[in-house]
């Protein structure tokens, strides 16, 4: 016993050492060789996990948020964010929809407006314009929580 292979008892023992980490394990054995795909996997479900704690219609609803805020919150912003692909699949077609422009908040931003998908009257897309001219595409936002911040901007 004494020259038995140690490795056969190795991932049992490690298991019971480190029982909230089996699931890297796992995604260590799958991914064999390709350690980069385990990487991969568990850095984006850290980053889905990140943005999905931010409460987007509790922010949205909340009772002092103004338009503003909202244009201007990263952690908003970054919990909504559609990828620029899908932001450009959206916008380019006149026919799926209408964009209504939002009041002006933050000049250094650029402009912003609501996307009223066609077929769609609960949910909406925000449209922020950056300063190097590009668009970002954040939703699906709830229409009604939208259309309270933008009846408050407008006064």
């Amino acid at each position: 016993m004494k020259d038995a292979p140690v490795t056969a008892a190795t991932p049992a023992a490690t298991a019971t050492a480190t029982p909230g980490f089996a699931h890297l394990r796992a995604l260590r054995r799958i991914a064999g060789p390709g350690g980069a795909l385990a990487a991969a996997l568990v850095l984006s479900a850290c980053a889905h996990s990140q943005a999905s704690k931010f409460d987007v219609d509790a922010f949205l609803r909340g009772s002092d948020t103004a338009l503003p805020e909202v244009l201007g919150n990263p952690d908003f912003l970054k919990a909504t964010q559609v990828p620029q692909r899908d932001c450009a699949t959206l916008l380019q077609s006149a026919d799926s929809g209408a964009l209504e422009d939002l009041p002006a908040s933050n000049t250094t931003r650029g402009p912003a407006w609501v996307f009223h998908p066609k077929g769609a009257t609960d949910k909406v897309w925000l449209v922020v314009g950056q300063a190097n001219g590009e668009r970002s595409c954040h939703g699906p936002l709830p229409a009604d929580a939208m259309k309270t911040l933008t009846e408050r901007a407008k006064g």
